[in-house]
């Protein structure tokens, strides 16, 4: 049934509804017009996948004032959604796999082939087959301490893999830079827990006890089994372009290609990551420092690509504003990457610090 455009109404993404929510007031879409949800329904999974199409797939809906700050303000099950979405993306099948290798290895001291070989062909399928901005959402999602190694890991596999394509590498190269994603924080198992989960940046002895990682890592891949070229990425993939990294202090040509691919990817995970010490951050951001706080370190042509491709797969693609509202990226200036331009609700707008991308949000 359609109304007159009710006044005193705002806008918000209808990615803050989620299951279970009890509506307070009516819910309209994204024009106002046409009542959606009326005040009292408690909203299902159906429900919500229903929505989208009521609302002729547009990602903003209005509510009245207090509807949309309370949505804004409060967690809906965050934890259950992120799984959720995991499971039905395929990302959790992933971390299981990293979970089960880092978990062998971390008994045992040495790295599970068969498990490697297994997780590689299951990320190279999914890298071929979802959508980058889905790729975003895994890799941008919290990550529990507990959790944290293996998503980690995961994720920079991915990474590599992304790399890995747009390099057009060939099938043996993506192969081996996937498996060096997913083994070369292995040598973290040997760090004690208490230095692994520390709330805060470590500094002093507990640092320099963590920046062995890299060449444990090296010693636990050091068999037939393993190429020299995964060893050697693993145990530099801390390496800088200036010489300032560790272990072994390399620069420039000296760190191998892998381990330059690796730090690139293992960047923008651990700036992409929330930890209690710090918040996450949009891609665009991300992208943005990778070029002016690490242009020293990173080798900058692999930084660069990164920093090309990554936003050519987010252009048209809808983000999540700061202001509650949904908008599409539609142009993305490489001069000025952490603010694309978007439009929001017929609207073309230079994003700014007022105003700006908080994520990727995820197309049915």
């Amino acid at each position: 049934m359609l109304f007159e455009q009710k006044k005193d109404l705002e806008t918000i993404s209808i990615d803050y509804l989620y299951e279970g929510l009890t509506v307070k007031d009516d819910i309209y879409n994204h024009s106002g017009k046409l009542l959606l949800v009326a005040k009292g329904i408690t909203l299902n999974g159906v429900m919500l996948k229903r929505l989208r199409k009521f609302n002729d797939s547009n990602r903003n809906i209005k509510v009245s004032a207090k509807i949309r700050d309370e949505l804004m303000s409060v967690a809906p099950s965050p934890e259950q959604k992120r799984r959720e979405f995991e499971n039905e993306t395929g990302y959790s099948k992933i971390k299981h796999h990293a979970m089960s290798i880092i978990t062998i290895s971390g008994i045992s001291d040495q790295v599970p082939y068969e498990q490697l070989s297994d997780a590689g062909n299951l990320i190279t399928e999914r890298i071929e087959t979802t959508n980058p901005a889905v790729i975003l959402q895994w890799i941008n999602a919290h990550k529990e301490s507990d959790e944290y190694l293996y998503r980690h890991s995961a994720n920079v596999a991915i990474l590599n893999g992304l790399m890995a394509k747009w390099l057009g590498l060939g099938e043996k190269e993506t192969e081996e830079l996937i498996f060096t994603g997913l083994v070369h924080d292995i040598g973290k198992t040997r760090i004690p827990v208490s230095i692994l989960k520390s709330p805060e940046p470590l500094s002093g002895p507990d640092l320099e006890t963590m920046r062995r990682h890299p060449a444990y890592s090296a010693e636990m891949l050091d068999c037939e089994k393993f190429g020299e070229e995964i060893r050697l990425a693993a145990r530099h993939h801390h390496e800088k372009m200036n010489g300032t990294g560790y272990p072994d202090g390399l620069s420039g040509d000296a760190i191998p290609f892998y381990a330059k691919v690796t730090a690139v990817s293992n960047s923008y995970d651990e700036m992409a990551s929330e930890r209690s010490y710090k918040n996450a951050q949009s891609p665009f951001k991300i992208i943005m420092r990778m070029r002016t706080e690490h242009f020293q370190e990173l080798d900058m042509k692999l930084a660069r690509l990164f920093g090309e491709n990554l936003p050519r797969e987010l252009t048209g693609k809808p983000a999540l504003m700061s202001d509650g509202r949904s908008g599409i990226v539609k142009y993305i200036d490489d001069k000025n990457i952490e603010y694309p331009i978007v439009e929001i609700e017929g609207e073309i707008i230079r994003t700014n610090p007022g105003l700006y991308c908080l994520s990727m949000l995820i197309e049915d």
